[in-house]
């Protein structure tokens, strides 16, 4: 195919670099810059211009997100200037880093931007296809220097009929004025289409772009409604406003695959397409609900480290509840997930190895699958077990509460592993629980680990296959009529309404 002649939209105007630099003044570094979109096919290239607040002769670009490691490899041409505008020679150390000759503040560099070979990563990284692209300022601009925070100023110049979309709010002339660098998503594209609408406090807003077997009004209802139940969980909302975008695949991909990912206020889903619309909502649901969850926790609260095991694994199981809530999953789906989940964790090598903690510190190099699955399964057992110790007075909505009660403010920052685990162990006095199952190097027997609370694996089959056992006592029948069981259609396992 030629290359695709970008015909630019002067509409989004680009002015002189230095006009927002007072809004970040107490900032330790601002950037200035206007990402201009040169090419689509046969090669997605964008050009990037502009000025740091402060000269240096160490410049960085990422090379590393999640399983992506060769983002910084897509920098060509780099090109420095002093605050003067006389040329400076760049010296290239290694992928992302290169050395100035002397202390530079101006940069021009371009930046191809196919999309990533593996779908699942689509949501992770900037790329561009012929009909829309993400922006991710993260692995498109030059790293800082320093510490603290980076803000940026940012315009855009994209092809005729394209428009561009974020949670960062626009000033004068389009110009985009960005508080975090790092958790800065735009959204361009020549079809978006967006919906307004107020969760509680929380300003909401959806982007959509694409033909779906469902409409936006689906959608933005579904997202309504996980929203107004995640409140009812946290005892509060985290952010006054938040940002989903739905978009295709950049390639084709499987009707089954969905990526998402959210970062500050963003959410970033992208799905295959279900040719039937009861089948796509229900694809959905799930990661709409998983990744929705993510605005509370981790981004909503005070913590650092890396406690991905409860961020993610446990958040799985949330998602799962909130849709069995919602009636949009049933208390089939919600064995079925139990299931899966183990099964997925008994495939993976040296699983037991180590404990969660230590998976969360290896989740992007060597233990994926136990930080979502592992961290799933422990979730089930530890919300029925604390649910049957309490006789159904305490649940797992409870340790959230607590977190956002207690760490959902801007002030010093805790450590995220020692945080949950304190109140992990104090809604229900399950210190037990939490050193075999999380802090400890430990086996999961499903069948003997499931069988208190009424519920049995199955003999034979190559699936792991989760059902009720045919004698449960009166005690069990209660505590699984919290997650939608139903004994009258026994025969039909539960697609009651689930409780908290």
């Amino acid at each position: 195919m030629s290359r695709v002649s970008i015909r630019y939209s002067y509409r989004i105007l680009f002015t002189a670099f230095f006009v927002a630099f007072s809004f970040y003044a107490a900032r330790a570094e601002t950037l200035n810059a206007r990402i201009t979109v040169v090419s689509l096919q046969p090669t997605a290239r964008v050009r990037i211009e502009g000025e740091r607040s402060r000269a240096t002769r160490a410049w960085s670009f990422r090379k590393i997100y999640g399983n992506l490691i060769d983002l910084a490899e897509r920098i060509e041409n780099l090109s420095l200037k002093d605050a003067g505008g006389s040329p400076v020679q760049a010296r290239k150390l290694s992928s992302g880093e290169y050395e100035a000759a002397s202390a530079a503040t101006r940069f021009s560099y371009e930046v191809r931007l196919d999309p990533p070979t593996f779908d699942t990563d689509a949501s992770h990284a900037s790329w561009l296809a012929p009909e829309r692209g993400f922006f991710m300022l993260g692995d498109l601009l030059p790293l800082s220097n320093e510490k603290e925070v980076t803000g940026a100023v940012i315009q855009f110049e994209l092809p005729a009929k394209w428009s561009v979309t974020s949670s960062e709010r626009a000033g004068a002339n389009g110009q985009y004025e960005v508080a975090d660098m790092e958790k800065a998503v735009f959204f361009a594209g020549d079809d978006l289409r967006r919906r307004q609408q107020h969760v509680g406090t929380m300003e909401f807003e959806l982007v959509s772009s694409g033909d779906w077997a469902f409409s936006d009004e689906d959608v933005a209802g579904m997202a309504a409604s996980i929203l107004k139940d995640h409140v009812e969980t946290f005892g509060g909302t985290a952010k006054s406003r938040a940002l989903l975008i739905l978009s295709p695949f950049p390639k084709m991909a499987g009707a089954e695959r969905w990526s998402a990912e959210t970062r500050g206020n963003t959410v970033t889903l992208l799905s295959g397409k279900q040719p039937s619309k009861t089948a796509a909502l229900a694809q959905l649901s799930f990661p709409l609900a998983h990744e929705l969850f993510h605005l509370w926790i981790p981004n909503g609260l005070a913590l650092d480290g890396n406690y991905d095991w409860f961020y993610e694994g446990f958040t799985l199981y949330q998602a799962l509840r909130a849709g069995i809530r919602l009636n949009l999953l049933t208390f089939q789906d919600y064995l079925n997930a139990m299931g899966r989940a183990f099964d997925a964790y008994k495939a993976t090598a040296a699983r037991d190895k180590g404990s969660l903690l230590d998976a969360s510190n290896e989740r992007w190099t060597v233990s994926p699958v136990l930080v979502y699955n592992k961290g799933m399964l422990v979730a089930y057992l530890y919300d029925l077990t604390l649910r049957q110790q309490t006789k159904n007075r305490r649940s797992l909505d409870d340790v959230y509460k607590e977190l956002f009660r207690l760490y959902n403010s801007t002030g010093q920052r805790k450590e995220g592993n020692a945080a949950v685990l304190a109140i992990l162990n104090d809604v229900g006095g399950m210190q037990e629980f939490t050193h075999r199952y999380i802090e400890s190097a430990s086996t999961i027997e499903l069948p003997l680990a499931i069988a208190p609370f009424g519920l049995q694996v199955d003999a034979g089959g190559v699936r792991t296959h989760v059902s009720v056992s045919a004698s449960m006592s009166g005690a069990q029948r209660d505590l699984l009529r919290k997650f939608g069981y139903n004994e009258k259609m026994f025969g039909v396992v539960g697609h009651g309404k689930g409780e908290r």
